[in-house]
């Protein structure tokens, strides 16, 4: 009789446990998410800021904005969950495994800028939130990822869900130098497994979660720290495309030697002004940093007057900014090394 007193017992404090955490982050199976780049790359970011902010429910803060509870949430086995708080939140990323991690949302879900709410109804509107708060965005990662090389071809998903094969390097540079016409295309995932290589080893990725693990990787290796100046230099990847790094300590990192860099046909910096109104125009208004200040400028002749081609190889812009290449379409441009290799591209 006692052992079934003691088996009872043991029940019921199980049953109340489990009880207790659903009532802090609820099963709701019954919920339609939507897989979401933006919201990894969002959790990504909150993750970055526990280990200062903590779990004191000011954490989000740091994100540049804070999600309006409840918002439910999919792990990568069809699981739903609502998340009721930013602890509950915090939780379950602390929870995460490269089996078991979270990728999708239900739209629409609001968020709080400063005093104001928004609601985000798609992708698309969470994808520009997130790129307006300067996250770390899959794009720009692949763009500047020095610490793996990725093994050729592989494929990528974009956000009108067209598969795009990307056979090497020049490839790459060309898909974020040229976007669909709309402007706002960004890579929604990619096709796995890939293969990376680096430190004489190959990895293989299996999904999102692993591939954010070596963005990670990457960023806390502190064996080669290098300036953030682009002054490109190129090299040969030995099957007739050019490597380009941002600067010569990149590409010193990565085991060159100035015997193997080669000219990267780069515009000259002098030549933005020229280029600007014949090889593309820029959407207006935009703003660029003048002497401390951001400064808005609604045409070309403001925007020349913020440039100073003898120490300037762009204007100081605040990015993003819209490129217009043709008078059917434009281009979203994240940074100056992205701004530099479409000029490289499209206007030699």
């Amino acid at each position: 009789m006692k052992k079934i007193k003691l088996l009872f017992l043991f029940l019921s404090m199980a049953a109340l446990t489990l009880s207790s955490c659903a009532d802090e982050n609820p099963v709701n199976n019954t919920a339609n998410t939507d897989a979401s780049i933006s919201l990894r790359t969002t959790l990504r970011q909150i993750k970055k800021t526990i280990g200062t902010a903590g779990r004191d429910g000011s954490g989000d803060q740091a994100t540049c904005f804070n999600f309006v509870y409840p918002i439910t949430l999919s792990y990568n086995n069809g699981t739903v969950i609502e998340v009721n708080s930013y602890d509950g939140l915090i939780a379950l990323l602390e929870a995460e495994t490269e089996n078991f991690y979270l990728e999708g949302i239900q739209f629409p879900f609001q968020v709080q800028e400063e005093m104001t709410i928004t609601t985000i109804n798609n992708e698309d509107e969470f994808m520009a939130l997130v790129q307006s708060c300067g996250f770390d965005t899959i794009d720009e990662e692949i763009y500047v990822f020095d610490c793996y090389d990725i093994v050729y071809p592989f494929s990528v998903i974009n956000q009108d869900q067209q598969v795009i094969v990307i056979n090497n390097e020049s490839e790459l540079y060309s898909l974020f130098a040229n976007p669909s016409t709309n402007g706002d295309d960004y890579i929604v995932d990619f096709v796995y497994p890939i293969s990376l290589t680096g430190n004489g080893q190959t990895y293989q990725v299996n999904n999102l979660y692993e591939l954010f693990d070596l963005f990670e990787d990457c960023e806390g290796d502190t064996s080669c720290i290098c300036p953030a100046n682009f002054d490109p230099v190129c090299v040969s990847d030995g099957e007739g495309g050019i490597i380009t790094f941002g600067n010569q300590c990149l590409a010193e990192c990565a085991g060159y030697t100035e015997a193997d860099f080669m000219d990267c046909g780069i515009v000259s910096p002098e030549n933005f002004g020229a280029l600007l109104g014949t090889c593309f125009q820029m959407s207006y208004p935009l703003q660029v940093a003048y002497q401390g200040a951001l400064v808005t400028v609604n045409n070309d002749g403001e925007l020349l007057q913020y440039y100073d081609a003898s120490v300037q190889e762009l204007p100081d812009f605040h990015y993003p900014v819209q490129v217009i290449d043709t008078p059917v379409s434009s281009i979203s441009i994240a940074g100056a090394a992205q701004f530099s290799q479409f000029i490289n591209t499209h206007c030699n």
